[in-house]
């Protein structure tokens, strides 16, 4: 081989050389893709009957859903929307709910969607894989009056509740800058949900007030939905523990609406699949609620 020919095979081996180097690079450069996001359901499962409304035979229990979403410090990322029994046609055949009856919710009636969801850990966070969210559902257990009657608290929650909670999530979250640190994050975060479950209070405390009962809200289940992962979820359990939200007396206890004779169950949790009974009642009335997070 020529001196010519040696010295175009070095140099082509310094060019493909030059080459990888700069591929492995810009690999290291490039940020990793993070968790996928994923699909989840929040269903409601079925109403247990322990002591009934109505006078006769039995009730007509049935479940409207509150679902919403917000990411922190993103502005113009809140959702909320509603799915009801009553709108898709599912409402309980007349006297089904009898003392001890399980009445099923069929599948689908009033299910609340949380598409592309990324559940992140503490690393996701440092890197700024994505914005965290806040996502819950309010779930209305009501009790069926007038069986030909129309969809009117199911209409008012849309009509009403529904902006009013849009805005505090853009007020609450969306709208807040993301801070610096892990530590000052968690408190945003445990700061603002208690807010926040102080807002949802006092708006459906005043819708409740003026709804002239077409139908009688028997309880109002309140769940707060964080999706995180490993190391996060403990951290934030622990801030909700010292902030008071895993108090037997409210996270899974009764924050009551005592001028409304109504109440609310809430509940503050990781987003990850589950199943949860949540005791619901007014005076004279009680249920038992069945919810379930699902893959979607």
């Amino acid at each position: 081989m020529g001196t010519s020919a040696v010295h175009r095979h070095h140099t082509a081996a310094v060019v493909i050389a030059a080459i990888a180097g700069l591929a492995v690079v810009a690999a290291s450069c490039t940020p990793p893709a993070g968790p996928p996001p994923r699909d989840w359901v929040v269903r409601p499962v079925s109403i247990t009957v322990q002591d009934q409304e109505d006078t006769d035979a039995g009730d007509e229990p049935y479940v409207i859903q509150v679902g919403f979403r917000s990411k922190l410090g993103v502005a113009g990322s809140t959702d909320v929307t509603v799915a009801s029994q009553c709108r898709s046609g599912a409402l309980p055949a007349a006297d089904v709910g009898r003392v001890g009856a399980t009445v099923p919710v069929p599948a689908g009636s009033a299910d609340i969607r949380l598409d592309d969801v990324t559940n992140l850990d503490v690393g996701d966070l440092a890197l700024g894989l994505a914005p965290l969210e806040v996502i819950g559902t309010l779930a209305f257990v009501t009790e069926r009056d007038g069986i030909f009657a129309s969809c009117a608290i199911t209409d008012l929650l849309d009509s009403s509740l529904t902006p009013l909670l849009s805005d505090a999530l853009e007020l609450l979250i969306a709208s807040q800058p993301v801070p610096p640190t892990q530590e000052q994050l968690i408190a945003l975060i445990t700061d603002n949900i208690s807010s926040l479950l102080g807002v949802i209070g006092g708006l459906i405390a005043a819708l409740i007030e003026g709804l002239g009962n077409p139908d009688d809200i028997i309880g109002i289940a309140a769940q707060i939905h964080l999706p995180t992962a490993g190391a996060f979820t403990d951290l934030l359990n622990g801030a909700f523990q010292v902030a008071g939200l895993f108090d037997p007396d409210l996270a899974l206890g009764v924050l009551p609406l005592d001028d409304l004779g109504s109440g609310i169950r809430i509940r503050v949790g990781s987003l990850s699949p589950s199943t949860v009974d949540l005791p619901l009642g007014i005076p004279g009335t009680s249920y038992v609620y069945r919810s379930s997070i699902v893959p979607g």
